[in-house]
């Protein structure tokens, strides 16, 4: 009996809970325009947090926060330069992306962004994201640009026009200049 009890402290302690979809946050202050990565995220197993909506704000000038969040998901707020104001621009909400930013990792396919049984979890037990993950391209700039990670497909839009970009080695700020991405050129 002591033997299997052993055994099965062993196999606890020796399997890493995966942390993908772990609230994580970017540390700034200003919320991004749209998607981004930040490299390190000391709260994330793999030092990645990610926000990959990719719904920009409206460019048109506001008055108030329904101006800028038409769709009531309260994704947008209206920002004035001061209290004086009457009109300002439409940005992110802070809120909002603390809400949507998930600890993620580099993948090669949706398997890795999936939970394995009881010995491999990927995906923490209590994340915000409701369809789950896939691995997906979505930076075109940047260190992870062209690199695969997973993304809940909550908020996933359209990827396939930088996945054929990233594929082909054609991806512009990814795989041009002196330091293409490693990322280029694999499928």
């Amino acid at each position: 009996m002591v033997g299997l009890g052993a055994a099965a402290l062993l196999l606890s302690v020796g399997c890493r809970k995966g942390d993908v979809g772990a609230p994580c946050n970017h540390g700034q202050v200003e919320p991004p325009e749209s998607k981004l990565v930040t490299f390190p995220a000391l709260a994330c197993n793999d030092l990645l947090c990610v926000y990959a909506d990719e719904d920009e704000a409206s460019a048109e000038p506001c008055s108030d926060n329904l101006d800028c969040d038409v769709t009531g998901e309260g994704k947008f707020e209206c920002v004035k330069a001061d209290a004086g104001s009457s009109t300002g621009v439409c940005k992110l909400r802070v809120d909002y992306v603390l809400e949507r930013s998930m600890c993620s990792k580099k993948c090669s396919s949706d398997a890795d962004c999936r939970d394995g049984g009881p010995t491999q979890q990927v995906v923490v037990d209590d994340t915000t994201c409701q369809r789950g993950f896939k691995c997906a391209r979505i930076q075109t700039l940047g260190k992870f640009c062209c690199e695969k990670l997973c993304v809940c497909e909550d908020d996933l839009g359209v990827t396939a026009d930088i996945d054929t970009k990233c594929s082909a080695g054609t991806q512009e700020g990814c795989c041009d200049g002196e330091s293409p991405s490693p990322a280029c050129g694999r499928p």
